[in-house]
């Protein structure tokens, strides 16, 4: 008999240690080409953008560093914001005096 073990909620992602499984498959790629990269090229460039990768997608609660980034270069560069300018209470009621006047 086979025994199967589930999260507690069913509709949570997949996590091994504090990554998802594909941000830590992206991890070990990552590392396996900086070992390589630092084994011919004696550059440690690739391991610090993994380690940078590693710190930005470390997840705690379901939520990362890497989605409050994305949400806000989203909000502040890729969406269109929209400012709608109304005329001040002062404004409104000069125009209607002026309107009575006539």
């Amino acid at each position: 008999m086979k025994t199967y073990i589930y999260p507690e909620n069913l509709r949570s992602t997949v996590k091994l240690w504090f990554w998802n499984v594909r941000d830590f498959c992206i991890l070990c790629g990552g590392i396996i080409v900086a070992v390589a990269a630092f084994a011919k090229l004696r550059t440690f460039v690739p391991a610090a953008a993994v380690v940078c990768f590693a710190l930005l997608t470390v997840r705690t609660d379901d939520s990362a560093v890497i989605d409050y980034m994305t949400a806000a270069v989203r909000y502040f560069l890729l969406s269109q914001q929209a400012f709608e300018w109304e005329e001040s209470y002062e404004d409104q009621k000069e125009k209607r005096s002026k309107a009575d006047r006539l």
